[in-house]
């Protein structure tokens, strides 16, 4: 398990196998996800760490979620965040209303804060009164069988943390950011010069 994200020389990256993938998230690890042009870091929100969430939170845009499958947003009363500009009809998008942990969390925005009530939400064991409304992780309502549209990453993410955890049902990730270019998503370069400084698997939904 990932007990410190300093930089380690591994040599260059390279794409890695869904088993790779799912054997890293398996023993702790956060991995690189390429989905549909998008690069997104991924951990098993059941596993969620103080020390993965502030990685998280310096290398992605900041914007923390956890995909979770529909049942589970049903069974913790998680209703979506409907935006006001989007017809009640047409298809959602699946964030759903941003939580805090109900119980152990200060401000709620801090890492130690964050990576609690990722594993809150990720435990089959925790009821709707177990998280207050509103806080600071969004939950984002998939079907891990439906890769379309803005659901695919957090799907793709989902189905590979229920593989490796399946007493755990939610997936931490969040977009990779840019290095060359911090005001714009990261590109291939960017995610293979991650991977390779911290000794990070690099997952393509590809090997599906």
């Amino acid at each position: 398990m990932t007990t410190s994200f300093k930089p380690r020389a591994t040599g260059p990256a390279t794409w890695s196998t869904l088993v790779d993938g799912v054997c890293a998230l398996g023993a702790g690890e956060l991995v690189i996800l390429h989905h549909d042009g998008r690069f997104v870091l991924v951990g098993c929100a059941g596993t969620a760490t103080t020390l993965q969430v502030a990685f998280l939170i310096r290398h992605s845009t900041g914007f923390l979620q956890v995909a979770l499958h529909e049942s589970d947003c049903d069974r913790l009363l998680l209703p979506e965040a409907t935006p006001s500009t989007r017809d009640i009809v047409s298809p959602c998008h699946g964030q759903c209303v941003a939580v805090d942990a109900a119980v152990g969390v200060t401000t709620g925005i801090s890492g130690a804060d964050r990576a609690r009530t990722a594993r809150v939400l990720a435990d089959p064991a925790s009821k709707p009164d177990d998280l207050s409304r509103p806080g600071h992780l969004v939950p984002v309502r998939v079907n891990p069988d439906a890769y379309q549209g803005r659901h695919a990453p957090a799907a793709v993410a989902l189905a590979l943390t229920d593989a490796a955890h399946p007493e755990f049902s939610g997936a931490l990730f969040a977009d990779l950011e840019g290095i060359e270019d911090a005001t714009d998503l990261a590109h291939a370069g960017d995610a293979e010069l991650i991977a390779a400084r911290y000794g990070m698997t690099l997952v393509s939904s590809a090997t599906y």
